[in-house]
């Protein structure tokens, strides 16, 4: 797998402002060129440049697969038009503002928070098409910071206990690895995207975390 080091929007959390799936990145309309030219490269996907409630916080207020996107109730009318004219379905989830720092997907299973409703839950796995688990990452309902899913594996939060990351690995049916990105942050997902294809982290990130997120990622 390859993994890349950078920035979006000059910063190294880069789960915090993109979110990427097998088949689009979602990255801010304010990111650089550079930025966005070596997403493109990396990825090999659709770059699409996106807003919600004119916040370029992408990674926080989404969360997504190759099915569509779920958001905030707080993305506007224009928003919500613009993306769906780019063939990207949208799903909006009420009273839920940090909805991607709640909920960890890939193209068939996701772990969320027991912030989602039972409705809310019912209605996520029809409209992305899998099945969800309710569970915590180190006692915390922070799902979709803790964890970075692809199709092949995972990278969990550190700090996860044993018999966390053994009902995570056992609902995804992947293996992963626990880590950290950016020189010690343990909630990765504010620090790194990936898909099946790529992986991209913060600048900060070291070698030997590097090493962890590839054989998390790698499944």
């Amino acid at each position: 797998m390859k993994i890349e080091l950078g920035t979006v929007r000059e910063t190294p959390f880069v789960g915090i402002f993109a979110l990427a799936t097998e088949k689009f990145v979602l990255v801010p309309k304010a990111i650089s060129t550079k930025e966005e030219e070596k997403i493109t490269n990396l990825f090999g996907t659709e770059i699409i440049k996106a807003s919600i409630a004119n916040s370029g916080l992408l990674g926080v207020l989404s969360a997504g697969n190759s099915k569509g996107i779920i958001a905030s109730s707080i993305i506007d009318e224009k928003e919500e038009k613009e993306t769906k004219q780019i063939g990207i379905k949208i799903k909006k989830i009420e009273n839920i503002s940090a909805v991607g720092n709640l909920i960890a997907l890939n193209d068939s299973k996701g772990v969320c928070s027991g912030a989602f409703s039972k409705k809310q839950q019912k209605e996520i796995e029809k409209f992305l098409g899998i099945k969800l688990k309710e569970s915590t990452v180190a006692g915390s309902d922070l799902i979709g910071a803790s964890i970075v899913a692809t199709n092949k594996g995972f990278i969990l939060n550190k700090m996860a206990s044993d018999k966390e990351g053994e009902e995570i690995e056992k609902h995804f049916g992947i293996q992963g690895a626990k880590g950290t990105v950016n020189a010690g942050d343990c909630f990765v997902g504010n620090s790194l995207i990936a898909n099946s294809q790529a992986g991209f982290a913060g600048r900060n990130t070291t070698g030997f975390e590097l090493a962890r997120i590839d054989e998390g990622l790698r499944g």
